[in-house]
């Protein structure tokens, strides 16, 4: 049998050697990087920390499947990488997150505490005054979810680099359905001190209607709401303190409120927000094309208003069609909380036949146009009138026709000689042109419980019939109560 020289012998030997103890110093390499990663993450308040070290050298670590929990908020990634150029430097360099995946809980349906001091050993959890990364990129999704609606995703994409000592400069890219966001900004850690710019924001309400409805309760309930909104922002975040002001867009925009049966069509906005946090904004501009509440429709609807704080709306102007004319109301300010509106409202040109279509069972058809002004009051018990007028408009033809047999000659002697003519008139047979027409609402000489008086002039349209007639009629009880707009079942703020 041949025998290995031993100088050959020797030199393998040295070679398995070699192997087993580059082999012994990269497993004893994972393992400790393995346990300063795992130990790391504890410090900092994670649990249930999991993952596996691909790659471990002075120059680069690589993990991959991570996952923990810190407080209530999960953390997952594909692969977590670091990189350096010099490996005696205490820098950990530049760190990627790739395939990253957040779960946010936006309504606190998943008990979320931000202001969780402690984690799970009761150790009080401080966040760092410097971090010794110098370039972070992150690619993932962050997973947007609330209670009974189904989660939608985010992609976002981060890349952010230190600039100087404990200063940071970054920009996010934040796309999904029906979202795209640009943003940047600086952020010094020692002072926890952000300024940020969101250049561009596009957002489709559709898809995002029911998270927002978790985060903002608008009157009376669940509205849906479509619409495209844009707009931008920038401020400054000092600790839990933001400033921020900005725009914002919404065109193509719908609300239907199905619970009284409210909806609005074609609405478009511009406001100009001084302070987002606050809720200033400068007079802005809202445009409605159709309004419709029951049956009863408002067209061409326009608004000047700013938002003077959370519970606080200044209507500089509002304008409007209905009835065939022109609605505007004089400047006047909204108080969401206390359930009720006061306006002083002057129409201009709105149709009597439409009016008196909105009237039960009115014994009577008229044609022509009125003006006028009058208070309005929308609270939990209605809508109310106050005193004010309306009349026919200079210069506009009118009719009326009546359809309440008595209504002249109840009083009037049969042998009297317009007693023929008035019983015509008042039976529909003779249709009167209207000179004078005009209702006064809740005059303040009224009796008690007497809510308006109507005044009517004419005389019938036959030129062959020579009798002039004028009529004083009393309204008592609630005038509104003669309107079937609907209104004591819908526009209350209730």
């Amino acid at each position: 049998m041949l025998q290995a020289h031993p100088k050959r012998r020797l030199f393998l030997f040295v070679a398995l050697l070699g192997v087993a103890g580059i082999t012994v110093a990269l497993l004893a390499r994972l393992t400790l990087t393995e346990m300063a990663v795992g130990s790391l993450l504890k410090r900092a308040g994670a649990f249930d920390v999991k993952f596996n070290v691909a790659q471990a050298s002075p120059w680069k670590v690589v993990l991959e499947d991570i996952g923990f929990q810190l407080k209530t908020q999960l953390f997952a990634a594909k692969r977590v990488s670091v990189s350096r150029a010099h490996w005696w430097t205490p820098s950990m360099g530049v760190v990627r997150v790739e395939q990253m995946r957040l779960p946010l809980t936006v309504d606190g349906s998943d008990t979320n505490d931000h202001a969780w001091p402690v984690d799970r050993n009761g150790a009080v959890a401080s966040a760092p005054t410097s971090v010794p990364v110098e370039e972070v990129y992150v690619d993932g999704q962050v997973i947007i979810r609330a209670s009974d609606v189904p989660e939608q995703a985010l992609t976002v994409k981060l890349e952010a680099r230190l600039v100087a000592k404990n200063t940071w400069t970054g920009k996010i890219q934040v796309d999904g359905p029906g979202v795209a966001v640009q943003g940047e900004g600086g952020y010094n850690l020692a002072k926890d001190d952000l300024d940020f710019k969101l250049p561009a924001i596009a957002i489709d309400l559709k898809p995002w209607q029911q998270f927002g409805q978790r985060l903002v309760v608008l009157p009376g309930g669940a509205w849906e709401l479509e619409g495209k909104l844009t707009g931008h922002a920038a401020g400054h975040l000092i600790g839990k303190k933001i400033t921020a002001s900005g725009a914002i867009q919404l065109r193509e925009g719908r609300a239907h409120y199905e619970t009284k049966d409210i909806t609005a069509e074609g609405i478009e906005a511009e406001l100009e927000f001084i302070d987002f946090d606050q809720i200033l904004t400068k007079p802005g501009a809202i445009r409605v094309r159709e309004l419709r509440v029951g049956t009863f429709p408002l067209r061409a609807l326009s608004a000047e208003l700013a938002l003077a704080g959370s519970d606080r709306i200044v209507v500089s102007a509002l304008s409007l069609e209905a009835l065939g004319g022109r609605v505007s109301a004089e400047p006047f300010k909204y108080f969401p909380s206390l359930h009720e509106l006061d306006a002083v409202v002057m129409v201009d040109g709105i149709s009597v036949e439409e009016i008196m279509a909105l009237t039960k069972d009115l014994p009577a058809k008229a044609t022509g146009r009125v003006s006028g002004r009058f208070p309005v009051r929308i609270d939990d018990s209605g809508v109310r009138l106050g005193t004010g007028w309306l009349e026919l408009k200079a210069g506009v033809y009118a009719e009326l026709q009546l359809q309440a047999n008595g209504l002249l000659t109840g009083n009037l002697d049969e042998k009297s000689p317009s007693y023929a003519v008035l019983k015509k008139v008042e039976s529909g047979l003779l249709k009167l042109r209207i000179s004078e027409l005009r209702l006064d609402i809740r005059p303040p000489n009224a009796p008690a419980g007497r809510s308006a008086q109507l005044r009517i002039s004419g005389s019938p349209v036959d030129p062959s019939v020579k009798a002039p007639v004028t009529l004083d009629l009393n309204v008592n009880g609630p005038l509104e109560q003669l309107l079937n707009l609907g209104l004591d079942s819908r526009l209350k703020f209730k």
